[in-house]
């Protein structure tokens, strides 16, 4: 369950209605996101709301004209800050990168705009996507703009522009007159501090600009939970697909076998139909025109269904294809609900397991809540749910996991990133002649000393401290010790998560359904809330306690498997996830969506 945000279905209504236009979203959003990006830092650029408006104008055109190209046509997006956007500098966030500027747009970035989007800007995040809080970018932190919305809700606004009685700028108005009222409602009473809570990283922007509402979709990156656990925190919906579903062309490396792209929307349906529109998988026709020598992913074509032909739209679109058409009789099984407003029959026939190895003891009492109430509801929805048991997925092996990815990740950081040097890549940093000298006198030659300023100046220290792991544990005396028995604890890993879906395993001893095999996993996102990041009780944040909450996210990047992450309930920092074999997007969507409740 969640307010009343601005969906996809809804925004296609509106727009085919022409209650409210496309240059009219546009603007609301784009001052939205400059007036307060002082205050919570979500953009790091944003384009000029002039440049965009002529983009909006000619959606706004193809909506009078009833044809509009897809289901974004004319939705504000942002893009996470490492990833190539044309005429913004991929920075990721960090010092080295500062005077790039490629100036093309990568695979993704033209589908969307193939597809009618309008791209607001790029996201702050942590540099490099190494951080799990938003707090290590060359931009300055991200603040977690929820806490300050709990006072807003969009539906008497959606209600009011549904009805034509609020144009699109008194809207603008009344949102920042309900920003500054709760702002100060969030003050700590004596001192007058602001009570700051992180977002999540490493996309902490893309999660905090959807949370606002400066952007409806936002597309970000994960590596070991950098959409879900922002997505969980700022209490939306982040999708991380199968490895390798969505183009990384033009994606700043981090760790390149884990690095996924994915999104970020306030609805399980949005995410959704973004992902339709992103993902490798190409129609008949479009295969036909390509050799074997296309190197597009043409993997991931097999056996990958709509991602949204089993979506319960809670508005007609306006977009006329058959994929949103609903016949009467779907339309009458859609009106039996629970109680709550969930349908009985909407998972009826879904295998849905709980691991028991993820109920660590650092799960809070809250998060363990929600999970209980998530389950009540899947089992209120018509799905089978059963306890998978610790001898299918092993408690160490879920443990082991964490260390394994920083050793693995790290690893391939310090790979990807050596080619930041100020010569070949990046920004160079020269140095003082008392410097120089400093590093002659060490011995060090010339360029090597121009090289080690240049990285060390480059590099936060959040960077320097992971390539500085990752040379470690490829040096001779321990790639056999550490690298590899990381790669083979991922290989156990993603071997159980295997056998989990196809044999079952649940703690009847006979599995669950007729060939006990399981669709879904549940699992809650992260162990507890955010930590506050400013403040006057803000206390110094520790990374190794940081790295904690990833236990819950991690397992899933080092078996490539889909994850999506959903808020339970309304201004909820708690979220649960869901996630299945590979290509099973449409599986966990579905699940995510009887779970959000929109």
């Amino acid at each position: 369950m969640s307010r009343n945000r601005l969906t996809l279905p809804i925004i296609q209504q509106l727009f085919t209605s022409q209650t409210i236009t496309p240059n009219q979203l546009l603007t609301f959003c784009h001052q939205l996101a400059s007036q307060t990006n002082d205050t919570f830092n979500i953009f790091s650029q944003l384009t000029p709301l002039d440049q965009l408006l002529q983009h909006a104008q000619e959606s706004t055109q193809r909506y009078a004209q009833n044809t509009p190209k897809s289901m974004i046509d004319g939705v504000p997006i942002s893009i996470k800050a490492n990833i190539a956007v044309k005429g913004f500098p991929l920075t990721a966030n960090s010092n080295i990168l500062q005077d790039n500027s490629l100036g093309y747009d990568c695979v993704l970035c033209k589908k969307l705009k193939q597809a009618g989007a309008i791209i607001v800007g790029t996201t702050n995040m942590d540099e490099f996507g190494m951080g799990s809080l938003g707090t290590h970018s060359n931009n300055g932190f991200t603040v977690n703009p929820l806490p300050f919305l709990q006072d807003i809700s969009y539906g008497d606004y959606i209600q009011r522009i549904q009805q034509g009685n609020v144009p699109c700028m008194d809207m603008n108005m009344n949102m920042n007159m309900h920003m500054h009222m709760n702002m100060n409602m969030n003050m700590d009473e004596q001192d007058q501090h602001p009570i700051l809570l992180s977002p999540g990283g490493s996309s902490s922007g893309s999660a905090a600009s959807v949370s606002m509402g400066s952007s409806i979709i936002s597309i970000g990156t994960d590596t070991g939970g950098s959409i879900r656990l922002p997505a969980a925190w700022c209490g939306v919906v982040g999708l991380k697909p199968t490895y390798g579903a969505i183009s990384r062309d033009g994606v700043v490396s981090y760790a390149s076998s884990l690095d996924t792209v994915g999104i970020l929307g306030p609805s399980a349906a949005c995410v959704g139909y973004t992902l339709d529109i992103l993902r490798n998988v190409k129609s008949p026709s479009e295969m036909a025109g390509h050799g074997e020598d296309d190197n597009d992913n043409d993997w991931y074509h097999d056996q990958v269904k709509d991602s949204t032909a089993c979506f319960i739209d809670p508005v007609s679109s306006g977009v006329h294809t058959h994929k949103y058409e609903k016949e009467e009789e779907e339309e009458e099984e859609e009106e039996k609900e629970c109680k709550d407003g969930h349908r009985h029959d909407t998972l009826k026939g879904m295998n849905i397991g709980i691991p028991a190895a993820f109920s660590v003891d650092g799960c809070s009492s809250q998060v363990r809540d929600a999970w209980e109430r998530s389950v009540d509801r899947l089992i209120q929805c018509g799905a089978n749910v059963s306890v998978v048991s610790q001898e299918c997925i092993s408690p160490q092996v879920v443990k082991l996991s964490l260390p394994a990815y920083y050793v693995i990740s790290c690893a391939e950081a310090s790979s990807n990133l050596a080619r930041y040097d100020g010569l070949r890549y990046g920004t160079s940093f020269v140095a003082s002649q008392q410097r120089q000298h400093q590093h002659q006198q060490q011995q060090y030659q010339q360029r090597e000393a121009q090289f080690a300023y240049t990285r060390s100046m480059g590099f936060g220290r959040e960077v320097q401290r992971r390539i500085l792991a990752g040379t470690a544990v490829l040096s001779s005396d321990r790639f056999h010790t550490h690298y590899e028995g990381a790669t083979n604890i991922r290989a156990v890993m993603t071997k159980q998560f295997q056998n989990a879906f196809e044999h079952g395993g649940g703690s009847g001893g006979g599995g669950i359904g007729e060939e006990g095999s399981i669709d879904v996993m549940l699992i809650p996102t992260a162990l507890s809330g955010p930590p506050m990041i400013g403040g006057k009780d803000a206390k110094p944040l520790d990374s190794t306690e940081a790295f904690q909450n990833d236990v819950m996210t991690v397992p899933i990047s080092l078996a490539g498997l889909p994850s999506i992450s959903v808020p339970v309930d309304s201004f909820s920092m708690v979220g649960m996830q869901i996630f299945g074999p590979r290509k099973s997007e449409g599986q966990i969507l579905r699940v995510a969506q009887a779970l959000h409740g929109v």
